[in-house]
C-alpha cells in the first residue's frame, strides 16, 4: 500500500506541533481519559485511526488510515477555539456488480473550527464551521470545495460525558459542483461512560443523510479504550466497531472495525497568539 502522502502529512504535523512531553504535571490516567473523553478538551492530540471495513453487497474490503490531530487554543477568558483537520489514506479493494472499486489514495481534507465558551456545571458547547477541500487523488476526491455550520451541545462530568454535533455540508466551488453538489446532513450522537483505571465504554455513531440520492447512513457503534500515561505523557488505546442498520448497499460496507491511538501532545502553534 502506498502511504507515503499520509507519512509525509503525519511528520510535519508531529514537527508543526512540536511533539512534547505533557508537562511537569503529574497526570492521573483517569483524568486524562475524562479530558479526552470530552470533545471541548483543553488537551492537544494526535489521533490515528485505522479502520477495516467489510461486508461489501459484491465482495471485498476497504482500509483507511485517518490522522486528525486536536489543537486547541485557549483565550484568557476561559474559551477555547479548536482546529480539527483530518486527511485519510484510503486503499479500496471491493466491486460495485461487474466493476471492481480498486482505488488507492489520499482523500479530500476536512476540518473543523469551533469556538467553545466556557460554561459553569459541566454543560459544554461549541459553534463553528466544517469543510472540505479538494485536495484527494484521482476517484477519491470530490473536485469540491464545501463548507456548513456546525453545532455541539452536551453534558460533561467525572462519570459520563453525552451529547450531539451536527452538522450540514454544501458545495459552494469546483468542478464536482457541475456533476452533483455536495449536500449532506451528519450528526453524531455520543455518550461516554468514564470507568475506573483509565478505562472508558461507549457509543458515537456518526448518521447521515445525502439530499441529493435521499440516502440516510445509520451505524451502531460500540467504543471502548484505555488511557495510560507513559512518560508522563497520556496515551489513549481504542478499538471500535460500527454495523450499518441503513446505507446504500451496493457501495457502503456492511461493518467497520477500527484501531485508534491518540497520545497528548504539546500545542506549540498556542505561542505564536502569546
Amino acid at each position: 500500500m502506498k502511504v507515503k502522502p499520509l507519512v509525509a502529512l503525519v511528520l510535519c504535523s508531529v514537527s508543526a506541533l512540536a511533539v512534547a512531553s505533557a508537562g511537569d504535571k503529574q497526570v492521573t490516567a483517569e483524568k486524562a481519559a475524562q479530558e479526552l473523553a470530552n470533545p471541548n478538551t483543553a488537551y492537544a492530540s494526535l489521533n490515528f485511526k485505522f479502520q477495516y471495513n467489510g461486508g461489501y453487497e459484491d465482495g471485498g474490503s476497504s482500509f483507511v488510515s485517518v490522522f486528525q490531530p486536536t489543537m486547541p487554543f485557549p483565550l484568557d477568558n476561559g474559551d477555547k477555539i479548536i482546529f480539527r483537520p483530518a486527511v485519510s489514506y484510503i486503499d479500496n479493494d471491493f466491486n460495485v456488480g461487474a466493476m471492481k472499486q480498486d482505488q488507492s489514495g489520499v482523500s479530500d481534507i476536512s476540518f473543523d473550527l469551533a469556538y467553545a465558551p466556557k460554561l459553569e456545571g459541566g454543560n459544554i458547547a461549541a459553534v463553528g464551521l466544517i469543510a472540505s477541500l479538494p485536495t484527494g487523488s484521482n476517484e477519491l476526491s470530490s473536485d469540491q470545495f464545501a463548507i456548513g455550520p456546525e453545532l455541539l451541545i452536551g453534558k460533561a462530568s467525572a462519570e459520563r460525558v453525552i451529547g450531539a454535533f451536527p452538522n450540514h455540508l454544501v458545495g459552494v466551488a469546483g468542478s464536482g459542483t457541475d456533476e452533483q453538489r455536495i449536500n449532506k446532513t451528519s450528526a453524531q450522537l455520543f455518550w461516554v461512560e468514564i470507568l475506573s483505571g483509565g478505562w472508558t465504554v461507549g457509543s458515537s455513531p456518526t448518521m447521515t443523510y445525502d439530499w441529493n440520492t435521499h440516502q440516510a447512513e445509520i451505524p451502531l457503534n460500540l467504543s471502548v479504550s484505555k488511557t495510560t500515561v507513559i512518560g508522563g505523557r497520556p496515551w489513549k488505546l481504542g478499538l471500535e466497531a460500527n454495523y450499518y442498520i441503513e446505507k446504500d448497499e451496493r457501495t457502503r460496507p456492511d461493518f467497520m472495525i477500527g484501531f485508534n491511538i491518540t497520545p497528548v501532545v504539546e500545542n506549540q502553534l498556542t505561542r505564536l497568539f502569546d
